[in-house]
């Protein structure tokens, strides 16, 4: 198999809403070796990316790719379904936090839980990201008179289901946030019964 790298600066920074570029390649089996068909690439982030791709005539892959959010990602990038050295790669992208308050401002909650719930038990809060483009970086954090487990759930189609289970009723208040920016709503004031 050939060695197989990437470099470039679009492996490790960014701005939101311009292109970044990094290059895969094989230093040392050069064309005849390596096949740029063989190279995939996949984002974990705050939004999904634009990707391009083109193979120049020494076989080297461009890969571009446009961030719609700020926020930091993972670059996944194989050869032959094998991650490469230095994958996945971690690039923080910054810039754009207008174009988040306007995503964020996107996101609906919905649910009884979000101003009541039950001590000792699930409470479940719908959070749908669907409009906004938001798949990941979601932040929560609830204020109260004790610590409550927190989890997401997520489900299809960019909808998450929020649980949190307190231990102890009172009054607590639920942060959700994306990027430091609240969602509508945020923070909600609960009112946990026995």
């Amino acid at each position: 198999m050939a060695t197989v790298l990437a470099n470039g600066p679009g492996l490790s920074s960014g701005t939101a809403g311009e292109v970044c570029k990094f290059s895969i390649l094989s230093p040392s089996g050069g064309a005849a070796k390596f096949n740029p068909a063989a190279c995939s690439v996949a984002f974990e982030g705050p939004s999904k990316p634009e990707i391009k791709f083109v193979t120049s005539k020494d076989g080297t892959v461009e890969c571009t790719w446009t961030p719609k959010l700020p926020g930091n990602y993972k670059i996944y990038v194989r050869y032959d379904d094998k991650e490469i050295t230095g994958s996945p790669f971690l690039c923080k992208v910054t810039g754009g936090e207008e174009l988040a308050k306007q995503q964020v401002a996107k996101i609906k909650c919905s649910g009884n839980a979000l101003k009541e719930g039950k001590a000792n038990l699930t409470n479940e809060v719908v959070v749908d990201t669907k409009e906004s483009g938001i798949i990941g970086g979601l932040g929560v954090s609830m204020e109260g008179p004790a610590k409550p487990e927190i989890s997401f759930k997520n489900t299809e189609g960019g909808i998450l289901i929020l649980q949190y289970k307190p231990s102890t009723p009172g009054q607590y208040k639920l942060h959700l946030k994306f990027q430091d920016i609240h969602v509508p709503g945020s923070p909600f004031t609960i009112n946990v019964k026995k």
